[in-house]
């Protein structure tokens, strides 16, 4: 696990990270979609973009919800695909025909030869490992990273941001009286 996160440090695509935070920037809406086995890293992922105020949603998996996703979404938002496994070749299909509609796509994947990739602007990868568990964290820490370069990228947007979440933390905590 230590070589495959080291493996996967070395590989990531610096440029295509910061496309990805300058996409992030400029979209009204974030949508992210998201596999089963990558449902964990999107929600950080999710936790994360809220934190800096960042207009983030997680659709749902079934074709009638990817397509009701497409359907609504403009060139204004982003689509960001994260996948582990390619499970859900619906995902990668949902992308093409955002593309087809001018919307901006990426992708956070656990390989590069998964179909979402091939549909998607900007993409993310982490190096092809045949255990799903590897696949999972390596996700895990590309998304840390992409993190990382947020805060310091949007540091305005995060500035305070603790602080205060740790207060409504302690007021909501307090017995009503």
């Amino acid at each position: 696990l230590i070589r495959e996160l080291e493996q996967t440090r070395i590989s990531l695509d610096t440029d295509a990270l910061g496309k990805l935070v300058e996409q992030l920037g400029q979209a009204r809406r974030i949508v992210v979609l998201a596999e089963g086995p990558a449902q964990p890293s999107a929600y950080s992922l999710v936790l994360f973009l809220e934190a800096g105020g960042f207009n983030v949603f997680v659709a749902r998996a079934g074709i009638t919800d990817l397509a009701r996703t497409v359907n609504i979404s403009t060139p204004q938002d982003l689509l960001l695909a994260m996948e582990v496994t390619g499970q859900m070749p619906y995902i990668a299909r949902a992308l093409g025909e955002a593309q087809a509609k001018g919307i901006p796509t990426a992708a956070i994947v656990g390989s590069a030869s998964l179909a979402s990739a091939r549909f998607a602007d900007t993409v993310l990868a982490a190096q092809t490992h045949p255990e799903m568990g590897v696949g999972i964290v390596s996700i895990e820490t590309i998304v840390y990273a992409l993190s990382q370069v947020l805060r310091w990228r949007f540091a305005d947007r995060f500035a305070g941001t603790e602080q205060a979440i740790s207060q409504l933390t302690e007021k909501i905590q307090q017995p009503i009286d």
